[in-house]
């Protein structure tokens, strides 16, 4: 019985050590498992780090009026995202926004001059149609890659009826925005400035319809009103007629200004 008793402790032990094997075996599998999905997540994000930085450092040379400097580093942005492998840059977001950024100081360039600001007065505005065409090209792109995205990926009506009843009563900063919608808005900015430079290559029916469809799209987009009912003064007056401003609302005497960022797209 002794023997016995010492044999079952034995394989008790024996036991113990497999088992403990086995669990730490599952263990290092389930860790490695977990820290090659940490590195795929890791190796997207840094491969987006390293662009994005050089985008952010750009806005803020847009900011203060470096307009030449900062072109040179939207363009490096979009030459790192295009070296990035297995993304597809047609829809992809950062690339839209880039492609934006760089047709904004394009548009600059073509509405107010070589430097971005030297044309103050009306007549001055818009020469350099070159410019505007080009800023067009890289605006095109950036409404390509939104549209795409939105083609395959915006929810369906009923989906759309179920998000607004989720969001009945909260307030408006409380929303939590879905993808598709700052999608909808990062296009409603290029579309406004479409239709900028539609503007100042004098086909204003094609301003227009970008701007309502800027609106259309975002109907928040302060930007694309105020182009649009400043477009209609001007146009306006240039006849002979005088147009009044919309109720509450104050005529503006400032031109229109291109969007470039992100900024509105968080409001």
């Amino acid at each position: 019985m002794a023997l016995f008793t010492r044999e079952l402790l034995v394989l008790n032990r024996k036991m113990k050590i497999v088992l403990l094997v086995i669990a730490l075996s599952a263990a290092l599998s389930l860790f490695f498992l977990w820290r090659y999905m940490v590195q795929q997540s890791m190796g997207q994000n840094a491969a987006y780090k390293a662009p994005m930085h050089v985008y952010s450092s750009a806005e803020k040379m847009m900011v203060r009026e470096k307009f030449e400097k900062a072109l040179k580093e939207y363009n490096r942005a979009r030459k790192m995202l295009e070296k990035i492998p297995g993304i597809d840059l047609s829809t992809d977001f950062y690339y839209a926004i880039v492609n934006n950024a760089i047709g904004t100081i394009h548009l600059r360039v073509g509405i107010y001059g070589p430097k971005g600001k030297e044309a103050k007065l009306r007549p001055e505005l818009g020469k350099n149609t070159g410019e505007l065409k080009l800023a067009l090209e890289y605006f095109n792109r950036s409404v390509a890659a939104y549209k795409k995205w939105l083609k395959l990926h915006r929810p369906t009506a009923p989906e759309l009826a179920e998000l607004a009843r989720s969001r009945k009563g909260v307030a408006e900063d409380k929303i939590d925005l879905q993808p598709f919608e700052r999608y909808e808005r990062a296009l409603s900015v290029t579309l406004v400035n479409c239709g900028m430079a539609w503007r100042y290559l004098k086909d204003y029916d094609r301003a227009r319809a970008y701007y309502n469809e800027a609106l259309k799209l975002w109907p928040g987009n302060k930007t694309a009103r105020h182009n649009l009912k400043e477009m209609e003064m001007v146009l306006a007056e240039e006849a002979g007629q005088k147009a009044p401003a919309p109720a509450g609302e104050a005529a503006s005497k400032t031109q229109p200004a291109p969007g470039t960022s992100q900024k509105m797209l968080d409001n």
